[in-house]
C-alpha cells in the first residue's frame, strides 16, 4: 500500500463566548471556528505496518492520550458495535501513522484535533468507508470536542455546546497570519481559572452568527471577542506584553497562546 499523505491545518476562533456551564462542570461556548489554510500545517502519512498499529511523531503526551490513538480506538469500537464492517478494526490495527508536527501544542490552534480528523478521513478513503454525523459524534466524544469541527470538513462553522454542535457557515474567508509565542497555555488550566474566578457568562450578540468573520474582526477588539483571554493572562501573564508588542488588529485564538490577524 502506498502511503496516503494529508495535511492538517489549524483552526482559529473568530469569537469565543462562554455562555453557561453544564452540571458536570464543562463550560458551554458559542464560537466561530475557521480553518486557517496557509503555510502552517501538520503532515500525516498513513501506510501499512507489519508490527501492528504504529504512531510516530513528536508528541507532548503518551500514546494513550494522543488524539490520533483515541480516534483509532473509537473507529475500532464502531466496528465492534457493528456500525462499520468488522474487518476495518483489523485493518486499522495494521497501520503506521507518521505525523510531521508543525502546529504548536498549547496554542489554541487545535492541532491534535486536526490530526485525529485527518486520520479518520484517511481510513475512510483507504477503506471506501462513509461515516455519518452520528459516527462523527461518537468519535469526537471519545477524542475531544474540537474533533467534531474538523471531521465536518467545513472551512467555517458556528460551534456550540462544548464543541460538539457544528453548524456550517458559508463565507469567503480572508487569509490569516498567525503568531505563536513560546508560551504554552493549558486549556484545562485556563478554564479552571475562568471557573474559580467566577467570571461572568457572556450573552452572544445573535447577529454574530450570521456575520462574516472578516466583518466581525474589523468591528471588535480582542477582549470583546474572546472570553478566555483574561484567564489566559492569569495563567501566562507574559501574554500581555506579547499583545502590546503586536499592536492593534491582532486577536486571540481559543485558550491561547496564539494570536492572529487578517493577512495584510
Amino acid at each position: 500500500m502506498q502511503p496516503l499523505i494529508s495535511k492538517s491545518y489549524p483552526k482559529l476562533n473568530i469569537f469565543l463566548k462562554i455562555i453557561g456551564r453544564r452540571e458536570d462542570g464543562f463550560h458551554l461556548l458559542s464560537s466561530r471556528f475557521v480553518i486557517a489554510k496557509g503555510a502552517l500545517f501538520d503532515t500525516l502519512s498513513v501506510e501499512s505496518s507489519s508490527k501492528g498499529f504504529v504512531l510516530e511523531g513528536e508528541f507532548g503526551c503518551n500514546i494513550e492520550s494522543n488524539t490520533i490513538y483515541k480516534a483509532k480506538c473509537a473507529m475500532q469500537e464502531l466496528a465492534k458495535n457493528g456500525r462499520v464492517d468488522s474487518e476495518i478494526a483489523d485493518f486499522i490495527q495494521s497501520l503506521k501513522v507518521c505525523v510531521q508536527k508543525h502546529i504548536p501544542e498549547g496554542a489554541g490552534l487545535g492541532g491534535g484535533s486536526a490530526n485525529a480528523a485527518s486520520f479518520v478521513h484517511s481510513v475512510c478513503e483507504l477503506c471506501e468507508l462513509e461515516l455519518d454525523v452520528e459516527d462523527y459524534a461518537f468519535i469526537a466524544q471519545r477524542c475531544g470536542a474540537d474533533v467534531a469541527f474538523f471531521l465536518q470538513r467545513t472551512p467555517s462553522a458556528n460551534v456550540g455546546g462544548v464543541g460538539e454542535e457544528v453548524v456550517s457557515f458559508v463565507e469567503n474567508l480572508p487569509e490569516f497570519e498567525i503568531y505563536t509565542p513560546e508560551i504554552v497555555c493549558s486549556t484545562p488550566a485556563v478554564y479552571r481559572d475562568f471557573a474559580t474566578k467566577n467570571r461572568a457568562f457572556s450573552p452572544l450578540p445573535r447577529e454574530w452568527l450570521a456575520t462574516p468573520s472578516a466583518q466581525i474582526l474589523q468591528k471588535h477588539t480582542l477582549e470583546e471577542l474572546n472570553d478566555l483571554y483574561t484567564s489566559a493572562l492569569c495563567i501566562a501573564p507574559e501574554l500581555e506584553s506579547v499583545s502590546k508588542d503586536l499592536g492593534s488588529g491582532w486577536f486571540f485564538s481559543g485558550s491561547g497562546s496564539s494570536f492572529f490577524r487578517i493577512k495584510l
